[in-house]
């Protein structure tokens, strides 16, 4: 990385894309996200992994029924690290909507 282009371009300082991450273009338009390739050298499974993931979670949400333990709460406290996660774990536990098996197919 180019000292004109980052500040302290040798730390390991991953937060500096977060500031990028939110525009969300991955498409080879902004030079800020260049390690994960551009143009026709873009890594192949962004595009993938993008629609995998919403599936994913699609189906969870609507295969399910999310109950949280009894006696629990949400708490949304923040743990800083290499990456940014909650301080408490979430547990919930899925009750299935459907009793056939042939619905989640």
């Amino acid at each position: 990385m180019h000292p004109e282009a980052w500040e302290n371009p040798l730390e390991f300082q991953p937060e500096r894309f977060l500031r990028y991450a939110e525009k969300g273009d991955f498409q080879g338009n902004n030079y800020n996200f260049l390690p994960f390739g551009s143009g026709r050298r873009i890594c192949p499974g962004i595009p993938l992994a993008e629609k995998m993931i919403f599936y994913l979670v699609s189906t969870l949400l609507h295969s399910f029924e999310w109950n949280l333990p009894q006696g629990t709460t949400i708490d949304l406290s923040e743990k800083f690290g290499l990456v940014l996660k909650m301080q408490e774990p979430l547990f919930a536990i899925p009750i299935a909507k459907y009793s056939s098996p042939e619905h989640y197919l």
